[in-house]
């Protein structure tokens, strides 16, 4: 994976930020505003467009991000237009951007200083700025939403993917000039352009060079002439005058949107933290929520432990799982803030997470997590010496520091959370166990245990363990693990616990009742949740033993304070997330898939359920893992562009199991 370097910036004269890897200006000397409204706004006739526009959402994509200039015009531009506009249907904005070389933060703000009408989204901006990987990181301005793809714009553009085919409204191409810039203005980015642009589609830009104009007449757009802004003499604008039917490269995990009417009708089953931010992002779409949760309450299953660690999983042996996780992180960092904004109680410490090599295979691990040279806001290897001042404890290992890992209090967040959604028209049903799922002409109904029927345009499945129980899901290979935390007193030692330990197991801070969790145990193909002795001693025991210091000692789980959730698990260790696929016919149109593909014949889209959907298989990172994956599956369902790469998804869908060998011309059996 390449690692993305921030750019090198100084100001000119007129204050106007210069790129040196370009030897070129990010905005116009003579009013860089003045120029965006002009070329880009303008030539792609925004504000008459979004007037007649039919949909809720509208797609705008940048080649350069730069400052953000751009981005900030549009947004300012898109809220006067709802504010003039109010009954329009189109609500919301998409705003994809690629950047290769991000500006940092210090320059940031002093080129955000030429445009003081910005301060607040400016301030926003800054206020979300990272050390990113590369791919795509998703930040909310309030009905705007930003997609920023870090990396080089021909490795991260083909991961919009086949789902982006025929979805992007208009195109802002803005990166430095043609003859200074070459890599960027190519066939690969005019293909990829013409493959993603709505039927008449627009673009514009700033360049008038043959070049450019040619290589976009090449793959099929209409390009007119327009004059240039200020001293230029020209520009271009164009549009796409025709549908195409773009090949669709990998039919199989083809991720397929719920057809709906506006504001549907949407059931969500399940009353965990996958639950949560599924619904979160749904209301923020004005979706009508209703929930099913067959407990007496919400988050009494795995959401319910006292104290729970945030931070991303970054020993796996899969760089694509790897990057889900830390792309996982960002956004789920984003949500928790915005909560803490919202007035939400819930106890929380954004204190870091220490990670021990306690034995050689985890030395191994987090040796290997060095070596892929993360930025060090995201995890730094420590000696033992710098781990134990991290921690506030002596250790006798090494190890690695996450310093933007937390704990919170998921029972607490999670109720909160979710009473303040019913504010804001959640409907919650408890003790409602779903039985059974009956496709309709017009959606789903759903039975429950006491034979009452209800009706929804569609359904997400996210209940834990339990989603196999339905007909439509019952080959997922998923399966119960059963975890027991334990709750102990502290001690004048454990008192000084300043961040998360992570060993074979995890110790929290102490918390507002002076006590810490230990855990969690691991009972794969368990769905009991008695209290367990003998796991409470081996709670115990893990620590102790692994961590090998005097201060363990102090730690007593005879009190037999604990709790027992059930987690939902897959062998590869990466949530499942999307359409529920019709796992007989899939077998069915792929059983010769291997020869299809080797003899380049037709393949069909993946055939799914209409309208049914699941997010499944969080395991024991739900606390990271579940904020982005709910924004995404709402993303999904009303069609908008997903904040996740190709890759990613591909790794995500539910098919992922039996397509992997039918890939390799292996047989499944029905």
């Amino acid at each position: 994976m390449k690692k993305i370097q921030f750019a090198e910036v100084h100001f000119n004269q007129d204050h106007t930020p210069v790129s040196a890897e370009f030897d070129d200006i990010y905005f116009s000397n003579q009013d860089g505003l003045a120029e965006s409204r002009y070329v880009f706004q303008q030539g792609n006739q925004l504000w008459q467009r979004w007037q007649n526009y039919p949909s809720e959402h509208f797609v705008i994509a940048e080649t350069g991000f730069g400052t953000g200039l751009n981005f900030f015009a549009v947004t300012v531009l898109f809220r006067e237009f709802r504010q003039q506009y109010p009954n329009a249907p189109l609500k919301r904005l998409f705003f994809i951007s690629f950047e290769k070389y991000p500006i940092p933060l210090e320059q940031l703000k002093l080129a955000h200083q030429t445009y003081p009408e910005f301060t607040q989204l400016a301030q926003q901006l800054q206020q979300y700025w990272l050390e990113p990987i590369e791919g795509c990181y998703r930040f909310h301005f309030a009905e705007t939403t930003l997609d920023l793809w870090f990396g080089d714009l021909i490795d991260n553009l083909p991961q919009l993917g086949d789902y982006m085919c025929n979805k992007i409204d208009a195109w802002f191409l803005d990166g430095f000039s043609p003859s200074k810039n070459p890599q960027m203005w190519n066939d690969t980015l005019y293909r990829h352009m013409y493959r993603y642009s709505k039927e008449q589609g627009t673009f514009a830009t700033f360049t008038a060079a043959s070049t450019v104009r040619k290589g976009l007449e090449q793959v099929g757009f209409e390009v007119k002439k327009r004059k240039g802004y200020g001293k230029k003499r020209e520009c271009l604008q164009g549009n796409k005058p025709n549908s195409s039917q773009a090949p669709i490269h990998f039919p199989w995990y083809l991720a397929q949107p719920a057809q709906v009417t506006p504001q549907p009708n949407i059931a969500i089953i399940g009353g965990g933290i996958a639950s949560l931010f599924c619904a979160l992002s749904l209301l923020e779409r004005q979706a009508k929520v209703t929930l099913y949760c067959e407990d007496e309450d919400i988050a009494l299953n795995a959401s319910g432990n006292k104290q729970g660690a945030f931070y991303p999983q970054l020993s796996d042996d899969d760089l694509i799982n790897i990057r889900f996780y830390i792309h996982a992180f960002a956004y789920g960092q984003q949500r928790l803030q915005q909560a803490i904004l919202q007035g939400i109680p819930f106890e929380h410490s954004f204190c870091g997470v220490a990670l021990c090599s306690y034995d050689h295979k985890s030395a191994v691990k987090l040796e290997k997590i060095s070596h892929y040279q993360w930025p060090q806001s995201l995890y730094s290897p420590l000696s033992p010496a710098q781990l134990s001042e991290k921690v506030g404890l002596p250790l006798a290992c090494s190890g690695g520091f996450i310093p933007q890992g937390a704990w919170l209090a998921p029972r607490q967040f999670v109720q909160n959370m979710f009473a303040y959604l019913v504010k804001c028209g959640l409907e919650i049903k408890t003790q409602q166990k779903v039985t059974a799922l009956e496709q309709q002409e017009n959606g789903w109904q759903l039975t429950n245990a006491q034979g009452e029927q209800y009706k929804h345009q569609v359904v997400i499945l996210a209940n834990g363990h339990k989603i196999t129980e339905f007909t439509q899901t019952a080959h997922l290979p998923l399966y119960p693990v059963r975890g027991q935390v334990s709750e102990i007193p502290t001690t004048e030692h454990l008192k000084q616990l300043k961040t998360v330990v992570c060993y074979d197991g995890y110790l929290t801070p102490m918390a507002q009742s002076h006590t810490h969790c230990i855990g969690a145990s691991h009972v794969r193909d368990c769905d009991s949740r008695e209290f367990s002795l003998a796991e409470q001693r081996e709670n115990q025991q893990k620590i102790q033993t692994n961590l090998n210091v005097n201060w363990t000692k102090e730690i007593d789980t005879s009190g037999n304070q604990a709790r027992v959730g059930i987690r939902c698990a897959v062998r590869d260790r990466i949530p499942m997330l999307g359409n529920v696929p019709k796992f007989e016919q899939q077998l069915d149109d792929y059983q010769h898939l291997y020869n299809l593909r080797r003899r380049k014949q037709s393949i069909k889209n993946a055939a799914n359920f209409d309208n049914l959907f699941l997010i499944a298989a969080l395991g024991s990172r739900g606390l990271t893992s579940a904020p982005l994956l709910g924004e995404t599956l709402a993303s999904l369902i009303y069609q908008e562009p997903l904040p996740l790469s190709q890759d990613i998804m591909h790794q995500l869908q539910a098919n992922r199991s039996w397509i992997r060998k039918l890939l390799k011309g292996t047989i499944v059996k029905k």
